[in-house]
């Protein structure tokens, strides 16, 4: 099947402005009087009005074409996780809620891939750098196995074997084997940590680190493990902090295990929990 070419947008667009001014003109060449310009953006003729319209749709359909053809996503639900095997041999292990997408022609040009979520990689060495694009940075290796989490409440990247460079805006910094990084938004080397559990990450071994995590976080990672809801009849204890390593191979052991910690009763009804 051949894939249809991508109109080339700056190409479109100057088209439009250029229909646009013409409409003006033949606007402006019927009245002897200077009108406002919101007056002669009304007047424009249905002929220009119509294809303002037709060219932003061609914009619109142009990146949805694009998009179809040219990448794959795969993506995960709540209580679900997924493995992905590159063409280049990487392993991919997609945790709950989350996705990644990539280009069809991954390994050819580059080795690139963005990561919305939560995933753990396993690089193989290639001459292509393999990068991850996040909300929060980028991510570049050659060959390395780490964890990535870019939430919105959070990111964090930690390296179990090799060395990986995360890069966002002007903040550069390098981890090596056994550190991490777990911050809120920007980054500096200062915040480079060392991970402290013996299996890393915790989601791969069905357990739930907790480091003076809030329980409002905490919460959305239990829903997004056991797709749940969580809800708080006390708003205020959402910044109550937990620290521990909670086994999460089952939902009832963890709500027992927090409930100890935070000291407040967990109720389960179905799959909504109220925290009291």
């Amino acid at each position: 099947m051949r894939i249809p070419a991508v109109p080339d947008k700056e190409v479109v667009w100057a088209r439009l402005i250029q229909q646009i001014e013409i409409g003006q003109t033949k606007v402006s060449a019927h009245k002897n009087d200077r009108k406002p310009y919101w007056v002669t953006w009304l007047n424009i003729n249905y002929r220009t009005k119509a294809l303002l319209a037709f060219s932003f749709i061609v914009l619109i359909l142009s990146q949805i074409s694009y998009n179809f053809y040219h990448t794959k996503d795969l993506y995960t639900h709540a209580a679900q996780e997924k493995t992905l095997l590159l063409s280049d041999g990487t392993k991919v292990v997609l945790n709950s809620k989350s996705k990644i997408t990539y280009d069809r022609d991954y390994n050819k040009k580059n080795r690139s891939v963005k990561l919305v979520g939560e995933a753990y990689f396993i690089v193989k060495k290639g001459d292509l750098p393999f990068n991850i694009q996040t909300s929060h940075g980028e991510i570049s290796v050659l060959g390395t196995s780490f964890n990535v989490r870019s939430r919105e409440e959070a990111f964090e990247v930690g390296v179990n074997h090799g060395k990986v460079q995360v890069v966002n805006g002007q903040n550069k910094i390098y981890l090596s084997k056994g550190q991490l990084i777990d911050v809120r938004s920007n980054f500096r080397v200062s915040d480079i940590g060392q991970i402290s559990l013996d299996k890393y990450p915790d989601w791969l071994n069905q357990k739930l680190y907790c480091n003076e995590t809030t329980l409002e976080e905490l919460c959305l990672e239990i829903e997004r493990t056991f797709n749940i809801q969580m809800n708080f009849l006390n708003p205020n204890i959402k910044k109550l902090t937990v620290s521990g390593l909670i086994e999460a191979s089952d939902l009832d052991n963890v709500l027992h295990t927090m409930s100890l910690l935070t000291k407040h009763e967990f109720k389960l009804e179905g799959d909504i929990c109220t925290i009291l």
